[in-house]
């Protein structure tokens, strides 16, 4: 009988950084490694990696300046998470395996992939943008207001609870499945002595990242990729289609690439309908 592992963290030396992940699932199944999004953290996979657990061998990563995977405060482009992304892969020896990502998360899946083709064998991409960068739909006054908003984040709150509520309302967040938001706060938040939650991710790390994605030319460097891939893509103004330049691009340089509209949800789909996602990802990984 195969052993199970119902949760474990851990961490891993790769890339100069200690990555930290969470594994769980059936050791001897096929693993999946799975990336979550800028801002966010690994625990935000926890209703999908659970929902996967019965049948695969599922590691999720907290990527460099997220959660509790530890580096040295530099470095934050997407060329160095996908660096991050292959390095854990190999650390890991993990290769072949199928790999998950959400937006960033999935770039970075991506860029792994074109570094070292073959790293993942199947890639599912949940609305992650294979083109120019999401701030490009913005107009420069939208852009300017949401870099505000994002260095104007407040780091530390009274508690974990006080931030839960503060959120929970919030345009954003509010179609988020409950499970999942309590995932967002407590992975993304560590506790300090006095009992205040203090966010793991800086807003300085995380639009750090913003303006590397932006600089990112995706059809220069996603080149000779070694996986097959799907695109799961929010049903919203602005989402991508298959007719677009850069999905027919990732068309001709994977061994397969295919685009699915979800038919509801935001760029946020994963945790507006994780169930919906969960049953998409099987439907192409089995």
């Amino acid at each position: 009988m195969d052993e199970f592992v119902k949760l474990e963290s851990k961490s891993v030396k790769a890339n100069g950084i200690d990555v930290h992940y969470l594994e769980r699932g059936v050791v001897g199944a096929p693993t999946v490694v799975m990336f979550h999004a800028i801002g966010m953290s690994a625990q935000i996979w926890n209703a999908i990696a659970t929902g996967l657990s019965d049948g695969f061998h599922v590691y999720s990563f907290d990527l460099r300046g997220h959660g509790d995977t530890k580096d040295d405060g530099n470095h934050y482009t997407f060329e160095k998470l996908g660096e991050d992304a292959a390095a854990v892969i190999k650390e890991l020896k993990l290769e072949g395996s199928i790999g998950i990502g959400h937006s960033a998360g999935g770039m970075a899946m991506l860029i792994a992939d074109s570094m070292n083709p073959g790293i993942v064998s199947k890639g599912v991409l949940v609305d992650t943008r294979v083109g120019e960068s999401p701030m490009m739909l913005l107009t420069p006054e939208e852009q300017r207001v949401r870099i505000e908003r994002t260095l104007q984040k407040r780091t530390i709150w009274e508690s974990r609870e006080v931030m839960h509520e503060a959120y929970r309302d919030r345009r954003v967040f509010k179609p988020w499945e409950d499970r999942v938001f309590s995932d967002y706060i407590e992975g993304g938040t560590r506790l300090l002595e006095d009992g205040r939650a203090e966010l793991k991710c800086l807003p300085t790390t995380e639009e750090t990242f913003y303006g590397s994605r932006a600089k990112l030319e995706p059809q220069i460097l996603l080149k000779g990729l070694g996986g097959e891939y799907i695109l799961l893509v929010g049903d919203y103004d602005g989402a991508q289609t298959i007719q677009d330049a850069a999905v027919q691009h990732l068309m001709r340089e994977t061994k397969g690439f295919q685009l699915k509209e979800l038919g509801a949800g935001s760029h946020f789909v994963p945790m507006e309908f994780p169930d919906l996602v969960l049953n998409e990802i099987k439907a192409f990984i089995s």
